[in-house]
């Protein structure tokens, strides 16, 4: 059972509201989720939220769908299934198939070396506290993976922990389907 309960749109502080709005115009999902209707309740908690999203959408100069397979692996390498489900639908909303989104998440690689190469980087970002193996960071460096690139797939994992580490505080309850063929 929720810890926070999901307000309805007249319970929300004014402070919260135009990033609601902002939200709601994003083409990922173009509506308030759950855990995003949880976090406006304190307005200083979803701005931190949107801030991390807003700087990622204009100041990163990775493609749209690295940025999703980058979330969806750090959604995976987290295993909050909140998390998991949310970013894989944001993976598959950018062109991933479901069948690639199951395999790259579950290290069985996309068939691109070099992005498999920054999800290694990013999947041992996720399980073992930001600590990444040499080996992997190098392979990643070695596939053209530039200091800025490698830095900014920590922003998209960022995105992930904070929605993470939130829906398990708020106990959120799920409320978007599953694109993926293992959770249905």
């Amino acid at each position: 059972m929720t810890r926070i309960p999901v307000p309805a749109l007249d319970e929300i502080p004014t402070a919260s509201k135009d990033l609601l709005e902002w939200i709601m115009q994003t083409p990922l999902t173009g509506k308030v989720l759950n855990m995003q209707a949880q976090l406006a309740v304190a307005p200083a908690t979803l701005a931190g939220y949107v801030a991390l999203r807003r700087t990622t959408e204009e100041h990163g100069p990775l493609d749209p769908k690295t940025r999703t397979a980058v979330l969806a692996m750090s959604g995976a390498a987290l295993g909050v299934p909140y998390v998991e489900r949310l970013t894989a639908r944001i993976a598959s909303a950018t062109g991933w198939q479901p069948d690639e989104i199951v395999r790259f998440t579950e290290g069985l690689g996309s068939g691109d070396e070099k992005l498999d190469s920054l999800l290694g980087v990013v999947d041992d970002t996720g399980k073992n506290l930001g600590m990444v193996d040499d080996a992997a960071w190098e392979r990643a460096a070695h596939n053209g993976w530039t200091p800025e690139q490698l830095v900014e797939s920590f922003a998209y994992f960022s995105i992930a922990v904070y929605s993470a580490y939130f829906t398990n505080f708020a106990a959120t309850e799920l409320d978007l389907p599953s694109v993926l063929p293992t959770e249905a």
